[in-house]
C-alpha cells in the first residue's frame, strides 16, 4: 500500500471520529485503537498508550495524540494530515451549526438532545479509560494501581493526580 492511500485511509477514518467525538476526542479512542492497533497494526499497544500520555502531559488540546499517530503513520505530513482530518470537521460544524443551536436553547428538543448525550458521553469515555488500561497495564501491579486509582477517583473528592503521585513514588522506590 502506498503513502497516499494511506494518507487518505487514515483521514478518512479520523475526519469521520471528528464528527462523533461528543464530548472530546477521547471518546473515540476505542475505535481509533481498534483502527490503528488491531486493524491496521500501525502502531503498537504501548505506542497507543504512549502517545496518549504524552499528549496528556503536554500542554494543548487534547487532540494532539492524533498528531502523533499520524506522524508515526507517514511522518510530518501525516502529523499534519492527521491533525486536519481530527480538527476540521467538527470546528465547521461548530461554526456553521453553532448559532442555530444557540436560537434553540430554551426547547424542550435541544434538552432531551443534550440529557441523551451526557451518558453516551460519559460510557464512551469510561470505554477509553478500559481501552487505555488494557494498553497500558502490563502485569497484575499496574491493573491494580489503575484499578485503585479509579475506585478512589471515583468514590471521593480526592484529586487524581494526588494518587498518580503516590503511584509515581511507588514506582521510583520500587513498591510498583
Amino acid at each position: 500500500m502506498n503513502d497516499d492511500s494511506v494518507l487518505v485511509q487514515m483521514m478518512g477514518q479520523f475526519a469521520l471520529l471528528s464528527l462523533l467525538s461528543i464530548g472530546g476526542v477521547n471518546v473515540v479512542l476505542p475505535e481509533t485503537h481498534r483502527y490503528l492497533v488491531d486493524v491496521h497494526h500501525w502502531i503498537s499497544e504501548q505506542e497507543f498508550a504512549d502517545f496518549f500520555a504524552i499528549a496528556q502531559a503536554a500542554p494543548g488540546p487534547n487532540f494532539m495524540m492524533f498528531a502523533l499517530f499520524g506522524w508515526k503513520i507517514a511522518g510530518f505530513v501525516g502529523a499534519v494530515a492527521a491533525t486536519l482530518a481530527i480538527a476540521v470537521p467538527p470546528a465547521t460544524c461548530a461554526f456553521v451549526f453553532g448559532g442555530w443551536w444557540h436560537r434553540l436553547r430554551d426547547t424542550p428538543w435541544r434538552r432531551a438532545v443534550q440529557a441523551g448525550l451526557a451518558p453516551i458521553t460519559i460510557g464512551l469515555i469510561f470505554s477509553s479509560g478500559y481501552v487505555l488500561s488494557i494498553a497500558s497495564d502490563h502485569d497484575w501491579t499496574t491493573f491494580a494501581v489503575t484499578a485503585v486509582t479509579a475506585v478512589i477517583s471515583l468514590a471521593t473528592k480526592i484529586n487524581p493526580l494526588w494518587l498518580f503521585l503516590i503511584a509515581g513514588l511507588g514506582g521510583i522506590v520500587g513498591w510498583i
